[in-house]
């Protein structure tokens, strides 16, 4: 059973969306670093203008490894604390859900 996790973000006003784009280019490299398939996206119609990083992983077992995997990199908590220093995006909301196979 697949699992994917979303990260909603909103931009700030005035805010260069390539700067927001290079810190979701760091955030996946680091998802990828430890197993995730990312992809991002930019919203086209209802909330216009924001963004979302997907992450998916094979089962539950791989999302928890690369979750632990994560909390013990010190470049991830550097990117966290760079990420929250920017001030680039408000947060919108997280989901994760897991896949129902039909």
């Amino acid at each position: 059973m697949s699992v994917a996790v979303q990260y909603v973000v909103r931009p700030n006003p005035g805010t260069d969306p390539a700067k927001i784009t290079e810190l979701a280019k760091e955030g996946a490299a680091l998802w990828r670093k430890h197993g995730g398939k990312v992809t991002y996206w930019t919203v086209a119609v209802g909330e216009v203008g924001n963004r979302v990083l997907s992450i998916t992983f094979e089962n539950f077992a791989a999302y928890g490894a690369a979750v632990d995997k994560m909390g013990e990199d010190k470049e991830v908590r550097a990117w966290q604390a760079k990420r929250m220093k920017a001030g680039y995006t408000t947060w919108v909301r997280s989901n994760m859900a897991t896949e129902i196979e039909i």
